[in-house]
């Protein structure tokens, strides 16, 4: 069974085969793409981290129910950022990846980009559950405190 990295790799060099600039442009592209996804976390991250400065409370009155929501949703944030810190920290540029024949440098930045992208599917899925895990406590503790709300 042919290893799929190498076959794309292969697929690509050919159709790169008069153009070389073209292949590293398009490879480095893709990378762009899993860097863009990494930000898009880390901003998610960072708003529900600044969000629980301001109403982090509120959710602590809401009872252990929205409390321990909150506490998980952050756990899980914070170790979906952490996952994605680890995958950016291992930045490599393209031109690092350079062979004398273009399938081993398509093959070798595939391989790169394939693993972050692993590593960000995960982290993603940690960011995710936590800010489902913390609109949950939002809405436990509005439910919660609403009840108990008289207007000034």
């Amino acid at each position: 069974m042919a290893d799929p990295a190498e076959e794309e790799s292969r697929r690509l060099a050919a159709l790169f085969r008069d153009n070389p600039v073209g292949l590293l442009n398009f490879l480095s592209a893709q990378l762009l793409v899993l860097k863009t996804q990494a930000q898009l976390f880390t901003g998610l991250s960072t708003i529900t981290i600044t969000v629980t400065g301001f109403s982090g409370h509120n959710m602590v009155r809401g009872g252990w129910a929205s409390t321990a929501a909150m506490v998980v949703g952050m756990g899980l944030v914070l170790a979906g950022i952490v996952r994605t810190a680890q995958t950016l920290r291992h930045l490599r540029w393209v031109s690092q990846e350079l062979h004398d024949d273009l399938a081993a440098t398509a093959l070798a930045v595939i391989r790169r980009r394939d693993e972050e992208q692993r590593a960000l599917g995960a982290a993603g899925n940690l960011v995710v559950a936590g800010l489902a895990a913390y609109l949950l406590a939002v809405v436990l503790a509005a439910i919660a405190v609403g009840g108990h709300y008289s207007p000034p």
